[in-house]
This record gives structure tokens, C-alpha cells and sequence, in this order.
């Protein structure tokens, strides 16, 4: 008996929720940068005189503004370009401020100076924006723009100086005034500092990239997590409690079993006679309103309803989910869906049910190829609890068990020995009981 579903590949869902990641984090990213920017901006405006400081703040203001732009490419095909050009020229932005923004509007200020600023410390603010689009190529590519536009930036200023002086004019073990005299002369720029903080952008950059790794590989696992996830529900969804459902998703239970299970055959006896001009949608509401109520008993009892066969259902006890006492669990079950039947009337109807139940060793998984998967069960029980439920019209019951399932039975429960049958199909005579006082079905 088999059940069919369709799943999403996981390595579809993995790609798109990856892609979902990168296209939200780019969002972000562009939102932080323009706030970002526009504080910078703000900062200007203080730090500046008028009207040199309305001048850079309202230039710093449109690059906020202008990232912005690169959001109208999200869901084209020039999305990806979009994202290494806007970090490209947030770093290239950087490095020309460094290299060419004069320091001062007020005299010919060295351009050296510019390192014993916060200039530099803007290449992180880019870097970490990029963090934020989850794709570890466009953070190594921001730091890459990074890092080199620091060096160029060195070395076009130090291409325009008379005279270099750098930490090598020290003497060894210099004195507090010789050093300070070093470190503060016009023409000081400090090369291995630059060097150096070349290096820390550059081991920064590969940080954060491996960090964006690991993120990734959390959505990635996720991603399977929920593939996994849609892909019982599929199978099960539809005839599983939330909380078994969610069971089954954390113990793993749709790998190949081999275990022992009880297994309950339950057929509407007469069906033919009862859908007598009945019309098709109230006979369907009819068997919804029966398989519902039915379905409701076997989650209380910690069955499974593994498939509706027409006006017939296969139940499962400790199969896909684990089920201690599964034989008691069954019959109890039985005689509960017994009592249902003869309590109750379904759109004005009265059902009358046959129910067989036996227990032994059966396999159960997943089988299939490709998107279409069907959860099946195999072993003797399985067509064993459907040929008992045939015998109750021969011994005039409406529940019939096995022997194995009498056997494994905990508890005091009623049974009536019915004698020992040959079932179609089957080699070895069966020791077949009856739940309770024996009672006759038409």
C-alpha cells in the first residue's frame, strides 16, 4: 500500500532559499550603507566650516543615495553586476578620498596627512555591508578593491613627495622627542603602518568571508531541514497529528524500517448498497465526515493512517512512528471506531464496518525515483489484516485479529477464540480471535 507525494529536490530548495538570502541580505546591505553614509555625511557637515562643510556633506549625501539605484536591478539579470559594482565603487570612493580629497580648504595641506585620520577605517564599513549579501565571492571581491585601493592610494601619494620619511629614519631605541619629532615631520607617512594595514583589511576580508561561509552553510542546512520537512508532510501531512508529524521529522523515521508492527485493515461493509443513488459529491462529503472522525480515533491511539483505499483504510501501529503496546493500541482502537459506527450516522447514513488486525514483521519506506515518492509498507501482516477483515463475513464479526497480535497483547483485554482458519494466500493456518463478545455483522 502506497502513498503518493511530489517534493521539492532539495538541491532546488537549497539554491533558491541561498539566492532568497543573498537577494534580502544585498537589500540590507544597501539600506545600512545609505544610513551609513548619510552619518558620515552628518559628521561633515559638523567637522567642516561653511560652506566647504554644505559642499562635502551634500556630495557625501547623493553616493548614500546614489546605492540605492543599484536596488532597481534586484530580479534582473544584471542583479549580480549590480552588487559587484556598487561595492567596487563604495571602495573606489574610499581610496579617492584618500588619495585626492584635499585635506584642507584653507592651505596646501600634505596629502601624507590624510593617514592620521579615520579615513582609512571607511574601507570597513564596506566590507561590512558586504558581509550582510551572504556571498562569500562579493566580500573577498569588496576586500580585494579594499586592500589594493589602500596601496594605490599610497602609492600615489607617496609619488608625490620631495622626501619620504617613515619609520626606517628611527633610530634604534629612539628617544620620546626624537620619535615624536619622526611620526609628526610633514613628510612622514609611515610605510609599513600602510603595509600593515593592508594586511589586517585583507585578513579581515577572509574572516568575514569565512564567516558568510558558515552562515551559508546554516541556511543551507536549514534549507535541507525543511525539504526534509515538506517532504513528510507530503507523505504524511494530511493523515498525521502536528505533533507526531513533528516526531517523525526529528527521529527520522522514513529511512527503511524492518520492525514489527500491527497493522489494521478497516473496509465499510455494503459500500456498494450504500452509494446507491447517492450523488458523487454527497457520497465524497460522506466519507470525509467518516475518515475524519476515523482518523481522529487513530491519532489518539498513536496510529497512522497510512492510505484511504476507495472506502477502505490501511492503519498502521509502530510504523513510520514508534509505538510501545501497539497490539493493545490497535484494538483498543478498533473497538473505539466499532463504537463510533454504531453511535453515529454520517450524512444521515449508518456505516457498518469490517475490521481485520494482525501483526509480524513487515518492511516500510520511501520508495521511488526522482520527485515522486511513495511510502509503502510490505510483509505478510499487511495482507494478512486485509484477509481478516474478508473472514468477518464467513464468522459473522465485524473484528477479527490474528493470533501474533493476541500474543502480544499487555493487558486483560477480552478476546474470543474463533478457531484456527486457512487464509487465501497463506501457507500456515491462522489462530484467529475476536475483540470482546463476539458479535454479528451483516
Amino acid at each position: 500500500m502506497a502513498i503518493d507525494s511530489r517534493f521539492t529536490p532539495p538541491s532546488d530548495t537549497i539554491a533558491t532559499a541561498l539566492s532568497n538570502a543573498e537577494r534580502k541580505g544585498f537589500r540590507i546591505a544597501m539600506i545600512g550603507r545609505t544610513l551609513a553614509v548619510t552619518l558620515i555625511a552628518v559628521a561633515y557637515l559638523l567637522s567642516y566650516y561653511f560652506p566647504i562643510n554644505v559642499g562635502i556633506a551634500a556630495i557625501t549625501s547623493l553616493i548614500a543615495l546614489g546605492g540605492l539605484t543599484s536596488l532597481a536591478a534586484v530580479g534582473t539579470r544584471y542583479e549580480r553586476h549590480a552588487r559587484y559594482a556598487v561595492f567596487a565603487f563604495d571602495a573606489t570612493a574610499v581610496t579617492v578620498l584618500l588619495a585626492f580629497v584635499p585635506l584642507s580648504s584653507g592651505g596646501d595641506v600634505p596629502q601624507n596627512m590624510v593617514f592620521l585620520t579615520s579615513s582609512v577605517q571607511h574601507y570597513y564599513i564596506v566590507i561590512a555591508a558586504a558581509v550582510l549579501t551572504l556571498s562569500p565571492p562579493l566580500v573577498l571581491w569588496t576586500g580585494a578593491w579594499a586592500a589594493s585601493g589602500l596601496l594605490f592610494a599610497t602609492g600615489w601619494i607617496l609619488s608625490g613627495m620631495d622626501r619620504v620619511v617613515s619609520y626606517s629614519n628611527l633610530p634604534i631605541s629612539p628617544s620620546p622627542e626624537i620619535y615624536i619629532q619622526t611620526v609628526l615631520d610633514p613628510n612622514f607617512i609611515g610605510i609599513a603602518s600602510r603595509l600593515q594595514e593592508a594586511l589586517i583589511l585583507a585578513l579581515v576580508t577572509a574572516i568575514a568571508a569565512l564567516a558568510v561561509h558558515r552562515a551559508r552553510r546554516v541556511v543551507s542546512d536549514h534549507a535541507k531541514a525543511e525539504a526534509g520537512r515538506h517532504r513528510v508532510q507530503s507523505l504524511f501531512g494530511r493523515y498525521v497529528p502536528a505533533p507526531i508529524l513533528r516526531e517523525l521529522l526529528d527521529d527520522g523515521h522514513l529511512a527503511p524500517q524492518a520492525r514489527d508492527a500491527t497493522l489494521m485493515f478497516a473496509d465499510i461493509a455494503g459500500f456498494t448498497q450504500l452509494s446507491e443513488g447517492l450523488h458523487p459529491s454527497t457520497l465524497v462529503h460522506l466519507l470525509n465526515a467518516f475518515f475524519s472522525a476515523v482518523t481522529e480515533i487513530i491519532d489518539q491511539h498513536g496510529g497512522v493512517v497510512i492510505n484511504y483505499l476507495g472506502d477502505a483504510l490501511l492503519i498502521s501501529f509502530n510504523a513510520p512512528l514508534s509505538k510501545e503496546n501497539h497490539a493493545d493500541s490497535a484494538i483498543l482502537a478498533a473497538q473505539d471506531i466499532l463504537a463510533l459506527v454504531e453511535q453515529r450516522q454520517f450524512d444521515g447514513k449508518q456505516i457498518r464496518l469490517r475490521i481485520g488486525i494482525a501483526t509480524g514483521l513487515i518492511a516500510a519506506g520511501t520508495v521511488g525515483a526522482g520527485a515522486r515518492q511513495t511510502y509503502t509498507l510490505y510483509g505478510e501482516a499487511v495482507n494478512l489484516a486485509q484477509r481478516l477483515q474478508e473472514l468477518n463475513k464467513e464468522t459473522g464479526t465485524s473484528c477479527l485479529i490474528s493470533g501474533a497480535t493476541a500474543n502480544q497483547i499487555s493487558r486483560a483485554l477480552p478476546l474470543t477464540h474463533m478457531g484456527i482458519f486457512k487464509i487465501r494466500n497463506l501457507n500456515t493456518p491462522v489462530d484467529v480471535f475476536c475483540p470482546g463478545q463476539t458479535s454479528t455483522s451483516d
